[in-house]
């Protein structure tokens, strides 16, 4: 695997497990966000149902009251109870808005709870109704009971609620469970409260001693209330530093622990004796309900210092949120820039000084160098590349210098000065070759033996560098007339020779006649500008059977010998 693919492969990698590291650290603050939301969501739909709880608990006062009120108090008793029941509609349906709206299926049992309380309103509300069309003097203590307990029946649907809602705050943001269990400690004591109250508006309307089970559930339900208050000391000991707190229980222990409950204690005793309690459930709501605010006015000092410490959590995992996703996002960005660093400054350099190295050893130096831009061992590495190649086309170069020299050598060993043609000791080593293959393939090869006539006269008459221009333009002469398989060379002084593969003797003797004549015609200028015309004679031989290359130049130099004694400027033929 190359490196390059191996970088890749690895940054991919290493790519795949921080985004994965990445956006489970990522998907971890989001649900911790959102599990704050929701608990701050839960916490305010559980303050809703206490409202709506309260309401309908504060609808029983005006209902006991009407029940309980003299004929002239009526109007204003009845308008004050429709008040009530208007508030607690009014609550009743902000409630399953706020449960309907949100799509948790975990609050379905709380809508199914409100929903039940909603359809219990209507009978309850007309068992009051009935009571109050009754005239007093003819009112049963039982079906007064009746219509107080109907009320006071639909409590528990939203005890269930709250329970429900709570659990699911507390699975979201578990520090609530404190502030969430003082608030339903609160709204239960409220409850309580009112239902303690409650139980005295049978007897008051009917003015009759209570019964012995009305003190019984008079009894448990003191009891209730006691236990309710020391649970808030024990349950809410994480609050004893809260000035808001400490005075809102300061003053729940001063109104109605101290002002409120008393009152029932009085009614108790008169209960007790002889029934003339000597006031209506009316006078009885105006004097009762009024400490019991300060059980509410508790409860909402635990629900705002709940919802303010869920929501300052909630904006820390806010935070912590945009934080790790500013962090995983400058990570991710500083991987990229770290690989596309190492990839230029590091691998990119390593791959192009393998790609030069490699261009080196094979002699191959197109590949540019790049220049080192910076002082580390990727520059140092960069230099010393340069150094080398330098140093190999120095190297190359001296070596082509002695390629060329060699070859020069070679050509000048091989050609004859003068002429620029082969020279004997050439002619005879590629003249071997083609006699070789002529005879083991059987092919014809004629040789032609040509001599310059008359030229010592020449040299003698126009000088020696007459004679060498006459000898260059002769070859000049010849060459053009030949074919470029033919070999020409300068046998001695002023002859020539040439072997002609694939011809035999009447061809060679054609080839001879032709240079003969074209010699004969031509005519070369001295260094005075006269002319001087040539001829030269030609013997001919070609090869027959076994015969070497000295047979043929032997028998093609008799030729040439007999050229010459008849006359020169002609060609003959070997015998």
């Amino acid at each position: 695997m190359s490196l390059n693919r191996l970088f890749w492969l690895i940054s991919v990698a290493l790519m795949l497990i921080l985004l994965a590291l990445t956006a489970r650290i990522v998907s971890s603050e989001w649900g911790e966000y959102r599990r704050g939301a929701r608990s701050v969501e839960t916490v305010r739909v559980v303050q809703l149902i206490m409202i709506a709880m309260e309401k309908t608990s504060i609808e029983r006062g005006p209902s006991n009251a009407l029940m309980g009120g003299e004929i002239a108090d009526l109007p204003q008793l009845s308008q004050k109870l429709q008040a009530a029941r208007a508030q607690t509609d009014q609550s009743i349906a902000i409630l399953l808005n706020a449960l309907r709206a949100d799509a948790d299926v975990r609050y379905a049992p709380a809508i199914r709870n409100i929903e039940y309380v909603k359809a219990a309103l209507e009978p309850a509300r007309s068992n009051v109704d009935r009571q109050v069309e009754v005239p007093r003097s003819q009112r049963s203590s039982d079906e007064v009971s009746v219509a107080v307990s109907g009320m006071i029946d639909l409590i528990p649907p939203f005890v269930t609620a709250v329970a429900d809602l709570t659990s699911i705050a507390i699975q979201s943001d578990p520090e609530l469970l404190d502030g969430l269990t003082g608030m339903r400690v609160a709204s239960s004591l409220r409850e309580y409260a009112g239902q303690v109250g409650s139980k005295f508006t049978a007897p008051i309307v009917t003015q009759r001693p209570l019964t012995k089970d009305e003190v019984i559930e008079i009894g448990k339900l003191y009891g209730r209330i006691e236990q309710l208050r020391s649970l808030l000391n024990i349950q809410m000991r994480a609050y004893r530093n809260n000035p808001a707190y400490n005075a809102a229980l300061s003053d729940l222990d001063a109104q109605y622990f101290g002002k409120g409950l008393p009152i029932l204690g009085q009614l108790l005793q008169v209960g007790l004796i002889s029934g003339g309690y000597e006031l209506t459930t009316a006078e009885l709501a105006a004097r009762y309900v009024p400490p019991m605010a300060s059980i509410l006015r508790l409860r909402d000092v635990i629900l705002a210092d709940l919802i303010r410490d869920a929501e300052i959590r909630n904006r820390h995992a806010r935070n912590y949120l945009i934080a790790t996703v500013v962090m995983a996002t400058v990570a991710v960005i500083f991987f990229f820039v770290l690989m596309y660093l190492v990839r230029q400054r590091v691998l990119a350099p390593i791959l192009r000084a393998t790609t030069l190295v490699t261009g080196l050893a094979v002699d191959n130096h197109e590949v540019e160098i790049p220049q080192a831009r910076y002082q580390d061992e990727i520059g140092d590495m960069l230099r010393a590349l340069q150094v080398l190649k330098a140093r190999s086309l120095e190297r190359i170069s001296l070596a082509g210098e002695r390629e060329m020299l060699i070859q020069q050598l070679q050509v000048s060993s091989n050609t004859d000065f003068l002429t620029g043609v082969l020279n004997r000791r050439a002619f005879f080593a590629h003249s071997e070759q083609q006699l070789a293959v002529a005879q083991r393939y059987k092919r014809n090869l004629a040789l032609v033996l040509l001599d310059i006539d008359h030229f010592k006269r020449i040299n003698d008459s126009y000088g020696h560098l007459a004679g060498d221009s006459i000898l260059r333009n002769a070859v000049q002469l010849i060459a053009q007339l030949l074919r470029k398989v033919d070999i020409l060379a300068r046998y001695g002084g002023e002859e020539f020779i040439i072997l002609l593969p694939e011809a035999d003797l009447e061809q060679a003797l054609v080839v001879a006649e032709k240079l003969r004549a074209t010699l004969a015609s031509h005519t070369i200028a001295a260094e005075d500008g006269s002319p001087i015309s040539i001829t030269a004679s030609f013997g001919v031989s070609a090869l027959v059977g076994t015969a070497n290359l000295d047979h043929m130049i032997r028998l093609a130099d008799e030729a040439l010998y007999v050229a010459k004694n008849n006359g020169r400027n002609q060609v003959v033929r070997a015998s």
